[in-house]
């Protein structure tokens, strides 16, 4: 445990030291204006281009632009974070893929693009995105899905959290439009005592099109498959921090239900944080702990499942009653497109409701986790499938991307 707790440590210093290394040669170079090479040329006369920029790339981002190219109005560059750049959540319709090293270097690939439309920033880390938004003399967009002031309040004890908060506040009041991916920025605005906001589209994750696989599977209770796909944490992790994301237990109640349970870690996740559900899954006949996935193999790869779960509790962790209230989480939508069962903690109040509303699964509390079996066989499966093929359709990404171009043109028009 120490011994991944030393790693995780010493890679944030190693990523600190180079953006304060560079940053002196980046600053000369942007104060002088010497051009950043192999820039994007013009964009087609037909399209306009959007710049999709931040610090750690979400999945949902490269989702969404691509959706956007499709539509044939708009052409997509992406500028990132080298530390936060995942290749797996990455997608070929971005016509330029520029990551930078520190915020002179980043003002220097905004500069040097030419003819920008808008910028449309991804958080939850806003630092960057604040630093964008006044580079360039163009409208720029907002899209939070996870809002830092939810997490621990206005006062977090941790520092890099402490160092956030102004940012998140200055994006979320000072942008051309807000699009907010779940219900967390209306609760942000009320702490901020926000009194005048920006336009805002209310965007939920959504279901990618191009990932939909229909489930053949029939349901027997001697053979059941639960899986969960996104972030994991490490016992060295604090568990008022982690402990949704820490899931010895989970394992071991649902292997003595002989439940077999799977995980793919998020792409995003270090491997010291995985290291020990390794080492669990080679002595459990229950437990499987499979090699992260990108965006585009993973629908295919939860197909193979009976059910998706979201087992995040507030027993778990100290985050606050608001952040399981309002999150929400694209492995939900994940599940959908891969044509399987949510299985959602009742603490998870919005997603809960999406799935009862749809009926694509059932909610479940922590009490529940002991005598899962049972309850599962209590619910049609045939009932479920035909839900969960139901919701998807409504909530499909390729029929929701035109709210998202008629918000564009109207905050620039």
């Amino acid at each position: 445990m120490k011994s991944a707790s030393f790693r995780i440590i010493l890679s944030k210093f190693k990523w600190l030291g180079y953006e304060i290394s560079t940053s002196l040669f980046d600053f000369v170079f942007w104060f002088l204006r010497f051009p950043v090479p192999g820039m994007v040329p013009k964009p087609e006369p037909e399209r306009k281009r959007v710049v999709f920029v931040g610090e750690l790339l979400p999945p949902r981002t490269p989702r969404m632009a691509k959706w956007l190219v499709r539509s044939g109005g708009f052409s997509a560059v992406l500028v990132c974070s080298k530390r936060g750049f995942v290749q797996a959540f990455s997608d070929p319709h971005f016509e330029g893929v520029y990551l930078f090293r520190n915020k002179w270097h980043l003002k220097r690939i905004l500069q040097a693009i030419p003819e920008v439309y808008l910028l449309h920033s991804f958080a939850p880390k806003s630092y960057y995105p604040d630093i964008a938004r006044q580079t360039l003399n163009v409208p720029f967009i907002h899209d939070m899905q996870d809002v830092y002031a939810i997490y621990y309040g206005l006062s977090p004890s941790l520092r890099w959290l402490k160092k956030e908060l102004p940012h998140e506040k200055l994006c979320l009041e000072k942008s051309s439009g807000l699009i907010a991916n779940s219900l967390e920025p209306n609760a942000a605005y009320r702490k901020y005592l926000t009194k005048q906001k920006p336009p805002s589209l209310f965007f939920p994750l959504y279901c990618d099109d191009d990932f939909f696989f229909e489930n053949k599977k029939a349901l027997n209770q001697e053979d059941i498959h639960i899986v969960y796909a996104g972030g994991v944490a490490g016992s060295h992790r604090n568990p008022k921090q982690y402990g949704n994301i820490q899931f010895k237990s989970l394992i071991l109640k649902l292997a003595s239900q002989q439940i077999h349970f799977h995980i793919y870690p998020s792409p995003s996740n270090v491997r010291a944080d995985y290291e020990e559900y390794e080492a669990i899954a080679r002595e459990s006949a229950y437990f499987h702990f499979h090699e992260p996935v990108s965006q585009q193999k993973l629908g295919e790869e939860l197909n193979k499942y009976h059910f998706g779960i979201l087992p995040f509790f507030k027993e778990l962790s100290e985050q606050s009653d608001e952040k399981l209230k309002y999150a929400t989480t694209l492995k939900l939508f994940n599940y959908l497109e891969s044509g399987i069962p949510v299985i959602v903690s009742k603490d998870l109040r919005y997603q809960s409701w999406m799935v009862k509303r749809t009926g694509s699964g059932f909610e479940i509390g922590i009490e529940d986790l002991d005598g899962l079996k049972n309850l599962i066989v209590t619910h049609p499966y045939s009932s479920l499938k035909e839900a969960v093929s139901s919701a998807r359709k409504s909530l499909s990404l390729k029929k929701q991307i035109k709210r998202l171009i008629g918000f564009y043109k109207q905050v620039a028009p």
